[in-house]
């Protein structure tokens, strides 16, 4: 009885930095030529890398949980030590692991910062502010006007 719980309670969850995490519930997939298009139509002047052939997408509320158990934003800025881009660096990081790691999510440089991005399941594009695990449909000021780089 017990081996039938933990089988079943393995297949539900995966694990993760030591802790245990729910697999995301991934509702689709978006390949890498639509998934380069809807990047160049919102971003026409970003050099953009893509290195799968497809990507898993899933939920906001996905991507909130898997956040919420992340200590990516506990941890304190120090300039030019740890600052935007050591942050979006470290949260791909640890998206970096089976099964986050197939999901549409990446890293966006503007013209003022860095932060990570994904596209959900109705292939809605959101920016993800690693430092407060905000997510958000557009840029704000003091993140920049121009998206210039994006690596998924």
């Amino acid at each position: 009885m017990v081996d039938a719980i933990i089988r079943i309670l393995r297949s539900i969850l995966c694990k993760t930095n030591n802790s245990y995490l729910p697999e995301p519930t991934s509702i689709g997939e978006i390949d890498n030529p639509e998934l380069y298009k809807l990047l160049k139509e919102l971003f026409p002047d970003a050099t953009i890398f893509l290195s799968d052939k497809t990507y898993k997408t899933c939920s906001l509320s996905d991507i909130t949980t898997f956040l919420k158990q992340d200590m990516t934003n506990k941890i304190g800025y120090e300039d030019e030590l740890f600052d935007c881009d050591d942050f979006s660096y470290r949260l791909m990081g640890q998206f970096s692991v089976k099964p986050w790691s197939a999901l549409a999510f990446g890293i966006c440089w503007t013209d003022k910062h860095a932060l990570n991005c994904f596209v959900d399941y109705t292939r809605k594009f959101r920016f993800i502010e690693p430092q407060s695990d905000e997510t958000q449909d557009t840029l704000k000021t003091w993140q920049g006007t121009k998206v210039l780089l994006i690596i998924m």
